[in-house]
């Protein structure tokens, strides 16, 4: 226990890197004016649910209309990302106001469990 209290801060950094090790990473670009395209890795083996995605200008806010797809290029829909490592979606706005530069993907790793998100900038590796 002693051992413990004195190295905690060491624990600590070890827990972060293993928490950000695992976290998805995302990117965005801009198809055109209503039309973007994100890509997401993650594990092959963690569930990641997409729950809504909010596309922004930094003031204004609007949710997308999203799809999933193949990666690979083909743009093939797919009904889920279990069991892939990486994947995309295909998201569809109406005509917006503003012109966004992020986008907030908000998603579930757990059949009802908490719901996390990710900001990404366009054109970002996030």
């Amino acid at each position: 226990m002693k051992y413990i209290m004195k190295n905690w801060a060491v624990y600590l950094l070890f827990t972060s890197f293993i928490i950000s090790c695992s976290a998805p990473k995302a990117s965005i670009l801009e198809k055109n004016s209503n039309e973007f395209l994100v890509s997401i890795e993650k594990k092959a083996t963690s569930p990641m649910d997409i729950v809504d995605i909010q596309l922004s200008d930094g003031n204004n806010w609007a949710s997308g209309s999203f799809q999933y797809i193949d990666k690979d290029g083909s743009g093939d829909v797919i009904l889920n990302s279990k069991g892939y490592s990486s994947f995309g979606l295909e998201v569809s706005s109406p005509k917006l106001k503003f012109k966004p530069n992020k986008a907030m993907i908000s998603y579930r790793t757990e059949k009802d469990g908490l719901i996390k998100s990710i900001l990404i900038e366009f054109n970002s590796k996030n």
